[in-house]
């Protein structure tokens, strides 16, 4: 039996078959994640360059398991660099430039966690940092604060998985995580390997169910 792509009465895409009965085409919406990215003076250099790999390489697993990636950057304060992308070449092309001080030099966590507050639809958000947590003047944030920002994001069900290197703190990082298990401590030769890895760490659905049947409609059209 072979279906056509056909609009509805009310104007929507269907799938009519040769018996004139006609299925209604849901645009399928990938989920969400955020990768935040500590762009500080101490992830200069080899760094810098591995999350920025990695951040692609992490992009492209996402997408095979239905998620749209999206990067943000924090040190004193935290901007959006990347919307939530599908394609991680979109991805990658945006962030070619990204280098430290763009936000400039510490390591406030905290307007990270704020700025992924504002999605109204995330699923995951992928932390990266080299260093201790800070405020804007730079000194040291009792974890507590910390924790408070990350709580939100927990109680809407967000899932938060944290990569540190160096001088992060790996037991924190444990506690900022939604599990102890969604958090690493590696030497900082392996960011870049930590960050694609993380994809595996992404919360599962039956996207590929969906998927798989869409193109298997959309193939008898010929």
């Amino acid at each position: 039996m072979r279906n056509l792509i056909t609009l509805s009465t009310d104007g929507k895409l269907a799938l009519r078959a040769s018996n004139g009965a006609e299925t209604a085409i849901v645009p399928f919406k990938a989920h969400n994640v955020l990768i935040l990215l500590d762009t500080s003076g101490s992830m200069a250099g080899a760094k810098i360059t591995q999350a920025k790999a990695g951040a692609v390489d992490f992009a492209h697993s996402a997408s095979l398991k239905g998620y749209a990636t999206a990067l943000a950057v924090f040190a004193d304060r935290a901007a959006m660099v990347c919307d939530p992308q599908v394609d991680a070449n979109v991805l990658g092309h945006k962030i070619a430039g990204l280098d430290v001080g763009l936000v400039g030099g510490t390591t406030n966590l905290i307007a990270g966690l704020e700025l992924a507050e504002k999605f109204a639809d995330l699923s995951a958000v992928v932390i990266i940092t080299d260093g201790q947590v800070t405020g804007t003047d730079g000194k040291p944030v009792h974890s507590s604060a910390v924790l408070v920002r990350a709580a939100t994001l927990k109680y809407r069900g967000v899932e938060i998985i944290c990569i540190g290197t160096d001088d992060a703190d790996r037991n924190f990082l444990k506690t900022l995580a939604t599990r102890g298990d969604l958090a690493v401590h590696v030497p900082a030769q392996d960011v870049r390997t930590a960050i694609s890895d993380a994809s595996r760490m992404l919360p599962a659905f039956d996207a590929s169910r969906v998927l798989n049947g869409y193109i298997g409609d959309i193939r008898t059209i010929r």
